[in-house]
């Protein structure tokens, strides 16, 4: 996973989490891209839970791209813990998830990431009828 923050660029490991509510990324993450951190964890105006523990974080708005791709690119809004010890980012639906159709692979271990119009397009009407009919809100 590529990020840029300002001039600043960096790039990271990352795990897609179907079940994680945000986007979340360590704290050396954060450095490399000159995000601002309060001075102590009690400052921090967000708190996570990932694996148990309750991370204090900070939020900002980034640029996220998939490497090796140069396609697609997206801004998103994610999470940078203050604290060591996170040692992956988790994609989430906040800031991953909710930008694409992502179809996951477990077969295979892989998975694709697409735009929205291109996965809905693909599907059968019957198929679109009943995500409308359950989930207005999602489907538009």
């Amino acid at each position: 996973m590529s990020l840029a923050f300002g001039t600043e660029r960096t790039a990271t490991k990352a795990l897609i989490d179907s079940g994680a509510p945000r986007t979340v990324f360590p704290r050396g993450t954060g450095d490399l891209l000159a995000v601002e951190f309060p001075d102590r964890p009690s400052q921090a105006p967000t708190k996570i839970t990932i694996l148990g523990h309750t991370w204090p974080a900070v939020t900002e708005t980034v640029t996220l791209r998939l490497r090796p791709y140069d396609e697609p690119v997206w801004e998103a809004e994610v999470d940078f813990v203050l604290e060591e010890g996170l040692p992956f980012a988790l994609l989430g639906y906040e800031g991953f998830m909710n930008q694409w159709a992502v179809t996951m692979d477990g077969y295979h271990g892989s998975f694709t990431v697409e735009p929205v119009d291109g996965f809905e397009s693909r599907q059968p009407d019957s198929v679109r009828a009943q995500l409308r009919e359950h989930w207005p809100d999602l489907t538009g």
